[in-house]
């Protein structure tokens, strides 16, 4: 089974606030699996989309 990050892990990852890292979550082509009001997110899936944004500016919505 696949490891599934948080959003405080998103954060803790990315080197910025909970709450930008709940704005970059909800966005429409951020992979995630929302269940309830908790958003959980497949690491592969956001290994992918560190990679797919690298040296790109990623705009929120």
């Amino acid at each position: 089974m696949e490891k599934m990050l948080k959003t405080e892990d998103i954060a803790l990852v990315l080197g910025c606030s909970i709450k930008k890292a709940y704005r970059i979550v909800k966005q429409p082509d951020f992979p995630k699996i929302t269940i309830g009001r908790i958003y959980y997110i497949p690491e592969a899936a956001f290994e992918n989309w560190i990679k797919k944004y690298t040296g790109k500016e990623y705009v929120l919505m």
